[in-house]
């Protein structure tokens, strides 16, 4: 089988009709059905149920699917990869980055800069099912994630240790103390990250061993939203300290944890089955270098 068969295919199930597929690749009709068919041909079994108006992927048909979809942006991506090293002589890195990272970046782009100035660098901040999502399709080269999924796929790597702090309004009565402890927490309205994130994990099982069940009214995955929610009063928000000081000029109040137990991890991810290139490593080393110096 070969790509275009793959694409054909595609089409086929995505459309669920073969006359709106043909008119989407620019091919008759019948030459598409007869491609189907030599691709059933090919892998041994049917990958389509013809007997209704509307087509239907068979159950191994939709098996197939799965892969064919994952192949198929493997490959587009590969050859952007090619074009745009083709292009500009050194192409572009896609990072996806979790909130708190933001402010590594400058730094990072820097360094990396002076070494390879005609290699750009794409950066989008993203959730870390995101993250996790768009590395497995090649949609980016690198993510700086704060959680680790268990993908054989992907390859994750310990970068720094993010301490987790309070924020709360300037006037909040907590406004005059240094640090709390969890169980403080126990009357107040938290403003916290979504289900399925780690901060959020973190936080729920220390409220649950301190004895307490937090009460989430407000969720976001934005930091900066949690931030601005606690600014005009409505909770408190447990964030990461390296977001609270780079955005220290909100009119928000930091408090620390007693003893500073709270904390979470944060990881370079990247698919251990793609090509990178030299300067994708370089670039690896560079954040390591600046985040162990931190």
């Amino acid at each position: 089988m070969n790509i275009q068969e793959l694409r054909c295919f595609e089409a086929v199930s995505r459309n669920k009709k073969f006359i709106l597929a043909a008119e989407e690749l620019h091919i008759s009709q019948p030459a598409l059905s007869n491609t189907i068919k030599r691709l059933e041909k090919k892998v041994g079994y049917k990958l389509l149920e013809r007997s209704t108006k509307e087509l239907s992927l068979t159950e191994l048909g939709q098996v197939f699917n799965n892969h064919v979809c994952h192949l198929l942006s493997q490959f587009d991506n590969t050859v952007d990869d090619l074009e745009q090293i083709k292009i500009s002589g050194g192409g572009k890195l896609k990072i996806g980055i979790i909130e708190s990272s933001r402010y590594l970046m400058p730094q990072i782009i820097k360094q990396f800069k002076q070494v390879y100035p005609e290699i750009g660098i794409q950066i989008m901040e993203m959730s870390p099912v995101a993250i996790e999502e768009a590395l497995n399709n090649y949609d980016i080269h690198l993510g700086i994630t704060s959680d680790i999924k268990s993908d054989h796929k992907l390859t994750y790597s310990s970068i720094k240790q993010e301490q987790l702090s309070l924020a709360i309004p300037m006037n909040h009565k907590f406004a005059n103390l240094t640090s709390i402890n969890m169980i403080d927490l126990q009357e107040e309205t938290l403003i916290h990250s979504l289900s399925g994130f780690g901060i959020r994990k973190i936080i729920v099982d220390a409220c649950n061993t301190a004895g307490f069940k937090p009460h989430i009214l407000y969720e976001t995955e934005s930091l900066e939203l949690a931030s601005n929610l606690v600014e005009i009063g409505i909770g408190v928000s447990v964030m990461p300290d390296s977001y609270l000081k780079s955005n220290a000029n909100k009119r928000i109040k930091i408090v620390s944890f007693k003893d500073n137990i709270y904390k979470r991890s944060v990881y370079i991810a990247y698919h251990s089955q793609r090509y990178l290139q030299s300067s994708f490593h370089d670039l690896i080393l560079i954040i390591k270098k600046i985040t162990h110096s931190k």
